[in-house]
């Protein structure tokens, strides 16, 4: 029976060991009774008390202290009506707790447990230091039971703190990202007080700058939650147990880096389209550590990707405000919303979560984005506000076509009705070269020919097996055309091209990419390539034939790290990826210029050069330095000025009518030719007017 298991212990180890097996005398269990203290009180018995000996058979015997360290076994009848024995188990003093119902009536203790096992105790002597007591054992384990003496004193235990090494971070999956703390409850011999807890912030944690947080008295609470924490990057937490002896123990400090105190995600409901707006709702955050909400938008879904960007567009530190309504979408087609959670400690949601919804994707793209995913290349109407942009189509994978762009009204106003059958480096060409206005495309060894109004395919211009590498037409009514051997020039008969002369270029063969050729004023042509440091100049006779003037020394530095253009007004042809300008009348270098560090236009008198300080070769990211500035160098007064720009500029140029115009991209690119998860962005802005 579980009521005589610390006592038997003792009897076993002090008595049966040190008594002579063979002494039949036996204590007689018939005169247990006899001598009970009937006078004996339970006040008198209430407290703490130790065995020091024990008497069997007429003999005495000390009962030692096993572990020196933790003091005497003890036992306590308390108040409550309850019997607790503690036995120590080992030298770091954890102990067994053995604990029953005692009740005294006559000098005799019952003590039962709640399955109903009994037993008795019949007092000897009681006072204010002593308890002598009687109880049954079969100490020699002969089926018989004998009767013993337990002699006690009252004793002061030497209680060890077992209760702050307990003190840990909540390790339930619920309190996770909270700053929850567990513990033991206080099961002492003492009368327990409270517990307290403590912080402390920053490097140099300790509790010498700990406030006190917390303090418990209830003994049965074992969890606390620190829901008030300053937002520091690391915290120390103390704990202290009290009883009504003063302080128990103290814990270490238990030291959390905040930073892995993760937000807690909440759900965005499904975004509405609402005309030109977009609404968003959302689940109300819980997090006790909530900061506030951001919510953005991508060009991709969950997770990362190469080129990926995440722009914030609304802030709302505002916990009850689980609505907004964006009424300024980004320049992006089908963008992803994103609805991020931030705590304070400086931690944010990720884009995906398996449990919640986090994102979608929006249906919606502003009319001012032109429906093309990737530009192959674009001309400029010189006369008005239109571009026509080839590429592909946004939406397909493979399908490229022309678009004409209206940038006043924003409209589409024709697309290809035939999409060009061969892919070509080489930009297509808005021509009027009496036909009316037409797109020329150039196609393995022809030119296809395009209705500039209505983009209707006309025909092909058949260059009789010469593969174009550049193609350009002179105001004297000629065609002139480059492969990577000669230069020719053509007359046209509506769909027929007539080859009128031609002339050797450079010896060296560099193939058929990046030879471009300028018509120029006073009927010279410019031929150069990026791999030659000279270019030719030719002059073109009033009917079409061809002579070489001289091998002029300067490059036109034409591929995809850069362009040059030429400037008729300003008589000179401009290289933008070294920032030099180059004489067209006496073909030296004219003069060269900083910023901005990427040109890619001028003003149609050539006193103004356009562009951005946006590197190509930076690396895609949201943190990037890429600005939404347009650069503008005054020639003339040598100074440099930017304007903010909705997008980011990728070409800017002067239209017919006196407008700085810039090809903006909703997000960050490369160039104007990059495409990215095959989301539309590029769009049309005013960035200056006459």
């Amino acid at each position: 029976m579980k009521t005589k298991v610390y006592l038997f212990l003792l009897v076993f180890s002090c008595i049966f060991w040190s008594c002579d097996k063979d002494d039949d005398a036996s204590s007689s269990v018939s005169d247990f009774y006899k001598g009970a203290a009937t006078s004996a009180s339970a006040a008198d018995l209430k407290g703490v008390w130790a065995i020091f000996n024990v008497g069997f058979r007429g003999k005495m015997a000390e009962v030692p202290i096993v572990y020196q360290e933790c003091g005497r076994d003890f036992l306590v009848f308390s108040e409550n009506g309850i019997y607790s024995e503690y036995a120590y188990q080992q030298s770091d003093c954890a102990y067994t707790l053995n604990s029953l119902d005692w009740v005294l009536n006559k000098g005799i203790i019952s003590l039962h447990n709640q399955f109903g096992d009994s037993d008795e105790l019949v007092i000897t002597k009681l006072n204010a230091n002593e308890l002598v007591f009687k109880s049954k054992f079969d100490v020699d384990e002969d089926g018989t039971l004998d009767v013993v003496s337990l002699y006690l004193k009252r004793y002061t235990p030497k209680e060890i703190d077992i209760i702050t090494p307990t003190f840990r971070k909540n390790q339930d999956t619920a309190f996770e990202n909270l700053l929850s703390f567990t513990w033991q409850p206080y099961e002492g011999f003492n009368a327990f007080e409270r517990y307290e807890i403590y912080r402390s912030a920053g490097d140099n944690c300790s509790l010498a700058n700990a406030e006190l947080i917390a303090s418990i008295s209830d003994v049965n609470t074992t969890e606390f939650t620190d829901l008030l924490p300053p937002t520091e990057d690391r915290l120390c937490y103390f704990f202290k147990v009290f009883t009504n002896r003063g302080l128990l123990g103290l814990s270490y400090a238990y030291t959390i880096n905040t930073d892995n105190i993760r937000a807690q995600p909440v759900t965005l409901y499904k975004p509405e389209v609402l005309n030109a707006a977009i609404q968003f709702n959302w689940q109300a955050s819980t997090d006790p550590y909530f900061s506030h909400y951001e919510l953005a938008f991508s060009n991709y879904d969950g997770g990362t990707a190469s080129g990926q960007q995440v722009n914030s567009v609304a802030i709302i530190k505002d916990r009850e405000l689980t609505s907004f309504l964006d009424e300024h979408p980004p320049y992006l087609e089908n963008p992803y919303y994103v609805l991020y959670v931030h705590n304070i400690f400086g931690s944010r949601t990720t884009y995906y979560n398996s449990q919640v919804t986090t994102y979608h994707e929006v249906a919606f793209k502003r009319p001012e984005i032109i429906n093309i995913s990737k530009v192959h290349s674009y001309a400029i109407d010189a006369e008005n506000a239109v571009v026509y942009v080839y590429g592909r189509e946004s939406g397909t994978r493979n399908t490229m076509n022309i678009h004409r762009f209206n940038y006043r009204t924003n409209q589409t106003e024709a697309i290809s009705n035939l999409a060009p059958q061969y892919d070509t480096s080489i930009p297509i060409q808005y021509i009027d070269s009496g036909y009316g206005g037409e797109i020329i495309v150039g196609q393995a060894t022809g030119l296809a020919v395009y209705d500039a109004t209505t983009l209707k395919y006309k025909y092909n211009l058949d260059l009789k097996g010469r593969r174009a590498a550049d193609f350009s037409y002179s105001p004297l009514g000629f065609w002139i055309v480059v492969d990577s051997d000669k230069i020719y020039t053509y007359s046209r008969d509506n769909a027929n091209l007539d080859l009128v002369d031609s002339k050797t270029h450079f010896q060296k063969h560099q193939g058929n990419n990046s030879y471009r050729t300028f018509v120029l004023k006073n009927n010279k042509l410019l031929v150069g390539h990026y791999n030659e440091p000279t270019s030719y100049l030719f002059t073109l006779a009033s009917n079409g034939s061809l002579t070489q003037e001289e091998i002029v020394s300067f490059p036109i530095l034409d591929n995809w790290k850069g362009k040059s253009q030429y400037n008729a007004a300003g008589n000179y042809l401009i290289n933008f990826s070294e920032n030099r300008l180059y004489s067209t009348t006496n073909f030296s270098l004219m003069e060269s210029f900083e910023s901005p560090y990427f040109p890619t236009g001028t003003s149609k008198n050539g006193a103004l050069i356009f562009g951005s300080n946006n590197d190509p070769n930076w690396e895609i990211r949201s943190n990037s330095i890429h600005a939404k500035e347009a650069v503008i160098y005054n020639r003339q007064s040598r100074n440099t000025s930017t304007v903010s720009t909705i997008g980011y500029p990728q070409v800017i140029f002067e239209n017919a009518f006196g407008d700085i115009i810039s090809i903006s991209s909703g997000l960050k690119k490369d160039n104007i030719g990059q495409n990215i998860n095959n989301k539309a962005d590029l769009f049309l802005e005013v960035i200056q007017r006459p």
